[in-house]
């Protein structure tokens, strides 16, 4: 390429400098070769408040490809008169040019950020969050696959919100949901996508907690349960939700234990472990509590080689499903998953050994946290209740 004609693109807001205009400021496309300028109108108005002068861009993405599509025009025609011209092109040969706007591209849509995002997230995120987040998104595009970020308003919430409630999600369910939904409407923000939130205005409730904790005899019902070696794997899981009644820890720490959690000590097994939820060390002696039962679940599936799983080939749904037959079996009432093992082991402790102690095991940063695992059943309530007395 010689050197005289070396050309150059830019894009130009308000090239006249003017105030004072309603409806907003030419977006132009500057072409510069040797000292000489040349500038093409996008036929695009924009108001300061349009303009990212940080960036030189509008900061709507679709505007932005727009104008992108400008430049694009102009360059395509720059590299194929060079070609027929043995590399030669001045700015008179865009008189050429007869047509420089082009068919605006389609207007990127809220639901292509959400999946792109999701997308580029996959590999940092949690295996279950990343399939709430999926659900979130596949739940989104049923509601409307093409909802655009000028769309993204309270009326959208609102909208989505009762079409959620008419598929019969209960509070908790799209309590989840929009939490979703809000933090891309946020992550949107920050890349300048859009300018607001549309949950400001939508009032969040949190959904009333309504945690289910086991007492302490159905907690020996499933311990005495006889469950025969035909049962298989139903056994493990019985034994996996003890364990983490004992514990306190959650399924995504359960069931990726190894004998490099675990430490032989003369005071019994200690367990260690970074917990995957709050990435905090957890040191837990499992001799002292719930009379060392931890410990003999602990050495009954201690593994043969230390980088294998305690509990191999069971996972989170399969283990729902299964404990629900097992309460049946056991003759429990209540309606139980996993995190009901959580539950319990906070109900326990904070009542055996005090909130505080609860706090640190189960490793909430606020004590209102713990504070709702303070469940008492109606039995314990009542009991509780018969020393109320000769108070007047």
């Amino acid at each position: 390429m010689f050197k005289d004609q070396i050309t150059r693109y830019k894009v130009v807001y308000n090239r006249k400098k003017e105030t004072d205009k309603k409806d907003g400021f030419l977006v132009q496309i500057e072409v510069y070769q040797n000292g000489r300028r040349r500038f093409f109108s996008t036929g695009i108005y924009l108001t300061q408040e349009q303009w990212n002068i940080k960036k030189n861009e509008p900061k709507d993405a679709y505007t932005a490809a727009r104008v992108r599509s400008f430049v694009a025009v102009l360059e395509e025609h720059e590299k194929k008169q060079r070609y027929f011209h043995d590399g030669r092109f001045a700015l008179k040969d865009f008189d050429l040019l007869k047509v420089v706007a082009t068919p605006p591209p389609a207007k990127p849509t809220f639901n292509q950020f959400f999946a792109s995002q999701l997308k580029a997230r996959k590999k940092e995120l949690k295996w279950n969050t990343y399939r709430q987040q999926t659900a979130c998104l596949n739940l989104l595009n049923e509601f409307n696959p093409g909802v655009l970020f000028e769309d993204l308003k309270f009326q959208f919430v609102d909208e989505f919100h009762q079409f959620m409630i008419n598929k019969g999600h209960k509070d908790t369910t799209y309590h989840k949901r929009h939490k979703i939904v809000k933090s891309y409407i946020q992550k949107a923000i920050s890349l300048e996508f859009l300018t607001k939130n549309a949950y400001d205005q939508f009032k969040l409730t949190t959904p009333i907690s309504n945690k289910v904790a086991l007492m302490g005899d159905e907690i020996k019902l499933l311990e005495n349960l006889n469950l025969n070696e035909q049962a298989g794997r139903m056994s493990i899981v019985r034994d996996m939700f003890l364990l983490s009644i004992y514990t306190g820890l959650r399924w995504g720490d359960i069931s990726v234990l190894t004998a490099h959690n675990l430490i032989r000590t003369e005071n019994g097994i200690v367990l260690n472990i970074v917990t995957s939820k709050t990435q905090k060390a957890l040191v837990l002696p499992l001799r002292i509590m719930f009379d060392g039962k931890a410990e003999q679940i602990v050495l009954r599936y201690w593994p043969d080689n230390d980088e294998k799983k305690l509990f191999s080939g069971i996972y989170n749904a399969f283990a729902n499903k299964t404990l629900k037959a097992i309460a049946k079996l056991a003759g429990i009432k209540k309606k139980i998953h996993y995190h009901v093992s959580r539950h319990t082991a906070g109900t326990a402790i904070a009542q055996k050994a005090g909130v505080l102690t609860a706090m640190e095991i189960l490793q909430h940063s606020k004590l209102e946290t713990t504070k709702i695992y303070l469940h008492l059943s109606n039995f314990e309530r009542d009991k509780a209740l018969k020393d109320v007395k000769d108070w007047y």
